[in-house]
């Protein structure tokens, strides 16, 4: 890592030279993030391993136990983390490629910057050296490069998500990000067995604060703009409210429109869930039991990403087919978890859950898989096209026309236990539109192409020109929106 990493290594024991002699069968790892749990012995991953490979770019240093503060342990914390983390989605997300292609690029130190993204091409990291002289990779913690690689994995999954221009859909990616995280953590059974009795008793933990050194150096910059203890943590009280209701800005205390910020709605509302599900897995769990919830709550979550319309509401869309898959899959084994976490949080209002039909429960599983493709063949899809005049925007008379998109499916789940009511989207679709480009307006995330370098990745190389994750472009005679990234910063 940098000046303090070294410092931290020798407080717990890690040795500082790498193994010689044969090839080494093993790597250091952190198990979760720099400032979180110690590192530990891993197997050397093999980042080629299909169906999700990776090539990181530059020379691969050759394997061994390097001690934390050594640009060889830095990449194989970022190598390890990256193909667990795929080896657990691979299974679940049911593809064979990432959206970009077969292999997905890995850049581990991209220059100088507080940041990490996806764009559809890489996974992009980079250095920072704070007030205090540490240099931080943010590629060196498990959960940011974990949060980066969910959003390659939900992008390959559902990419309908990507240009859907909402502040509910784009939030949803990022707390995809975080729980992307916090589920590869649970992969390692030294993280189940540190976290266990906290999930279980529903506290925070090192599991539940995601990435902690990112957070620590953007306090050296703003201590308002994150948690007190980590990026953002998915131990929190957050309720919904709709998001076009909420502010541009807020401290890290509070809710506002901002994505990240929105995010937290969600990702709260999964770590509450997966406390709840640990409770009716087993009165006393082992950590086995916790890998066990955690793969089924994956499932649920593909499910539901997999068949829930894109709409405006999205996060009470994935939160129904949840309660749904698990009717599907579980005969509703973890509803009480799902249906009192997702209405105490206001995701869904209770008037919405029905009684679940007792005839369901005996759902062959044999037709889980049908009655789920049969809930994706039936969304269908309408693309309106809003108009967004913004002075900010430099076009002087000319509109910003975005594509929104309105999916409606004909509810027929087998569990028949959430209502799903079709609206006239138009007035909805257009104020939700107009309010994410204001959003992103407002924190400086759209790229006019007032610049001659505006359009590139490849030549956005300072700090304010990656936090752009939208691009104005030339289309005839019209300009659109199309989105650029995934960006990890929290800064605006």
């Amino acid at each position: 890592m940098a000046k303090s990493g070294a410092v931290r290594a020798r407080s717990i024991g890690v040795t500082g030279s790498k193994k010689t002699g044969a090839k080494a069968s093993t790597i250091n790892a952190w198990q979760d993030d720099p400032e979180g749990l110690p590192s530990i012995s891993r197997p050397v991953p093999k980042l080629a391993t299909p169906p999700l490979k990776y090539k990181f770019k530059g020379k691969a240093p050759k394997a061994g136990a390097y001690a934390p503060g050594t640009s060889q342990f830095r990449y194989w914390t970022a190598a390890e983390a990256l193909r667990r983390g795929a080896d657990f989605w691979a299974p679940r997300l049911g593809v064979s490629r990432w959206q970009p292609g077969a292999t997905l690029s890995v850049g581990l130190d991209e220059g100088d910057d507080l940041n990490a993204y996806y764009d559809r091409s890489e996974l992009a990291f980079f250095h920072h050296q704070g007030d205090d002289g540490t240099v931080f990779y943010s590629g060196e913690s498990p959960d940011v490069v974990c949060h980066e690689m969910g959003h390659a994995c939900l992008d390959a999954h559902q990419p309908n998500l990507w240009d859907a221009p909402y502040i509910e859909a784009g939030s949803f990616h990022e707390s995809f990000g975080d729980m992307s995280a916090i589920l590869s953590a649970l992969q390692l059974p030294s993280v189940r067995t540190k976290v266990l009795s906290s999930v279980k008793s529903y506290r925070a933990s090192s599991l539940s604060r995601v990435a902690e050194q990112l957070g620590t150096a953007l306090r050296q910059i703003d201590p308002s703009i994150v948690d007190p203890d980590c990026l953002r943590n998915a131990w929190n009280k957050f309720t919904y409210v709709d998001p076009n209701s909420l502010p541009d800005d807020a401290p890290a205390s509070k809710l506002c429109a901002e994505v990240h910020s929105f995010s937290r709605v969600f990702t709260g509302a999964f770590y509450e869930i997966l406390s709840g599900m640990l409770e009716i897995q087993s009165k006393s769990p082992t950590e086995s039991d916790l890998a066990a919830i955690a793969a089924d709550v994956a499932l649920l979550l593909i499910d539901a990403t997999g068949a829930a319309p894109i709409q405006p509401n999205y996060y009470a869309q994935v939160a129904a087919h949840m309660i749904d898959s698990d009717t599907k899959r579980f005969s509703g084994k973890y509803r009480s978890a799902l249906v009192d976490t997702f209405v105490s949080r206001k995701i869904i209002p209770k008037n919405a859950v029905t009684s679940l039909n007792q005839s369901s429960k005996k759902t062959a599983k044999s037709v889980v898989g049908v009655a789920l493709a049969e809930d994706k063949a039936m969304v269908t899809t309408q693309t309106h096209h809003v108009e967004v005049r913004d002075k900010r925007l430099g076009l002087g008379k000319q509109a910003l026309i975005v594509a929104a998109p309105y999916q409606h499916r004909s509810f027929l789940a087998i569990s028949a236990s959430i209502t799903h009511d079709a609206i006239d989207p138009t007035n909805r679709l257009t104020e939700a539109t107009q309010r994410f480009v204001g959003m992103l307006l407002k924190h400086d995330r759209i790229d006019t192409g007032t610049r001659k370098h505006a359009l590139r990745n490849a030549d956005a190389t300072s700090h304010i020109e990656r936090q752009k994750t939208h691009v104005v472009v030339k289309d005839g005679s019209n300009f659109k929106l199309i989105r650029r990234k995934f960006a990890c910063s929290a800064q605006s």
